[in-house]
């Protein structure tokens, strides 16, 4: 039965996240917890209220990453930031997620996921409209803070709704789906963010990312119900421990391959808007438009490609999504003009486009019974060092030896992690199919 008690952030339980008494207790309660995920959770499938409400975060936030990220570059040409500069910017976007990842994705397995959600979204809106007052690189930098700590709290807690109330054979189409609206946001927000700055200057778009959370508030609260009290009972571990996950062997394989992705992605992320805008030159408009080129394909693949890994498996699309962003990260400094760049930009999205979706697939394979936004929370967790090592390191090739080298560095980040994937299946005997 649904329960609409609030509930105390605060509560005891959260103080145990990280105690080894926790880890036991939800290994002598494992069978209870896995019977209240599948009598509760299964039993209430999502609906399409649900759906759309929470789509909405998901939207929200990608549109508000996108324009920040496409923002970076004309922030870089304003305040006249450094490479490392410009690196740290995004870095701090991923530093405090790096601390409270894990935590979240603990107290979300307590049954909490609508808390989290609805504590994101308040801190969302002060952000971006903190966003619109930045006045030179601090600012910057602690704005990019918030907005972590804003995207820390729903993202992992999203996914995790949408997969404990999945069917196994629908799992991986329903995250494609899912993830796609963010890509649309990320779409729109490249587009539209890059246009309505050249028109109306920051504050109009800020406004309306500070609205958009608002309303999402709004739906998760009045629509998304609590868990049921059923499904908390037994929970005291607080969802899976990383020694019960690494307990798998293709969870070590993919949180490894992830960590080395994450580097390159997010060179990719920081460093082709200022290439587009500081280096090309391409206009507001033009970088708006090479930015959602990769967001556009993005959102258009996943749906199709989490089905598919449904069907022949997770790891080969893994491969070949990853093999595509190599070869797109390894071109993109030849590219000269818009259309190069925009071509390039549009197959690092298809490259995503494959790989995501059959990534998150396998982490909601492997958390799905206990916990499934512990599970994810490891996976952005494994991303947060190179999403923070990334951008330094790229700001000091860019400064020392070129831009040109940052995107070399990066594909070959992702060539030496896809070797270390294929090995590595072949010798636990997991066959690829490509």
């Amino acid at each position: 039965m649904l329960t609409s008690e609030p509930i105390s952030f605060w509560e005891p339980s959260i103080l145990s996240l990280f105690s080894r008494a926790g880890v036991e207790d939800f290994q002598k309660d494992d069978n209870i917890i896995r019977q209240s995920f599948t009598n509760n959770e299964r039993d209430f499938p999502i609906d399409k209220k649900q759906f759309i409400s929470l789509s909405t975060v998901r939207f929200s936030s990608g549109l508000g990453v996108a324009m920040v990220s496409t923002f970076i570059g004309i922030y870089s040409d304003i305040f006249s930031l450094s490479g490392v500069q410009v690196g740290l910017v995004g870095v701090a976007y991923s530093l405090v997620q790096l601390l409270i990842l894990y935590p979240v994705g603990r107290y979300a397995d307590l049954g909490h996921r609508k808390v989290l959600l609805l504590s994101g979204l308040v801190i969302g809106v002060p952000t971006y409209l903190l966003f619109w007052r930045v006045g030179g690189f601090g600012s910057l930098f602690g704005s990019r803070l918030l907005q972590g700590f804003s995207i820390a709290l729903t993202t992992a807690v999203g996914l995790s709704f949408i997969s404990i109330r999945s069917k196994e054979a629908n799992r991986g189409r329903n995250l494609g789906t899912y993830n796609s609206l963010r890509a649309a946001g990320q779409t729109i927000g490249a587009l539209g963010g890059g246009f309505l700055v050249a028109r109306f200057g920051f504050g109009v778009p800020y406004m309306i990312l500070a609205s958009l959370y608002a309303l999402s508030f709004a739906a998760i609260l009045f629509v998304v119900p609590e868990e049921s009290v059923e499904s908390r009972e037994g929970r005291s571990g607080g969802g899976l421990h990383l020694s019960e996950l690494l307990a798998g062997v293709q969870f070590r394989i993919q949180i490894g391959f992830e960590l080395f992705f994450a580097f390159a992605k997010a060179i990719i992320i920081v460093f082709i808007p200022v290439y587009a805008y500081a280096v090309i030159g391409l206009t507001e408009g033009q970088l708006g438009a090479v930015v959602a080129a990769r967001y556009l394909m993005f959102a258009l693949g996943q749906g199709p490609a989490g089905k598919l890994s449904d069907i022949i498996g997770r790891a080969p699309l893994v491969v070949g999504g990853g093999t595509l962003f190599a070869i797109a990260a390894f071109v993109l400094p030849y590219q000269k003009s818009f259309w190069g760049l925009l071509l390039v930009a549009a197959l690092i999205g298809i490259g995503d486009s494959i790989r995501v979706p059959a990534s998150w697939g396998i982490f909601a394979d492997q958390g799905i019974n206990t916990g499934p936004a512990t599970s994810f929370s490891f996976r952005m967790l494994a991303w947060r060092p190179g999403l923070i090592a990334g951008p330094l390191l790229g700001g000091f090739i860019k400064d020392l030896m070129g831009i040109a080298n940052t995107f070399y560095a990066a594909a070959a980040a992702v060539t030496v992690a896809l070797i270390g994937y294929i090995v590595s299946h072949l010798l636990h005997g997991e066959k690829i199919s490509l």
